[in-house]
């Protein structure tokens, strides 16, 4: 389960920015998760649950958008999103394709009170 990997590296990040925050609550942390990442958003919630459970970052909210994988097509100019990670343009079928969104694991927000 790479999800508790990856919180611990995003909690982290977190407290270096809280660092300059002195005094502030954490209350929520925004995410945007790509479906082609890799990463189960389900997974991710359960490891924060569990790694901020009695430390300082206990009732933080983990609020997640789902992004889903777009690209667009080099051959026949055409933009397209998928459901779920697949290989070539649903248009023409040519693997001459870009992808645009939906690989992304990024802190976009957080939510804090002074």
């Amino acid at each position: 389960m790479h999800e508790l990997s990856i919180c611990q590296s995003m909690l982290k990040i977190v407290d270096s920015t809280m660092e300059q925050h002195e005094g502030a609550k954490l209350r929520k942390i925004f995410l945007d998760i790509g479906r082609g990442s890799t990463i189960e958003p389900v997974l991710l919630s359960e490891a924060f649950e569990v790694i901020t459970a009695g430390g300082p970052y206990a009732g933080t909210e983990l609020v997640i958008n789902d992004i889903p994988i777009s690209g667009r097509c080099r051959d026949c100019g055409r933009d397209f999103t998928y459901e779920e990670l697949a290989v070539g343009c649903p248009n023409c079928g040519s693997t001459n394709i870009e992808i645009t969104a939906g690989l992304e694991l990024d802190i976009k927000a957080l939510e804090v009170d002074d």
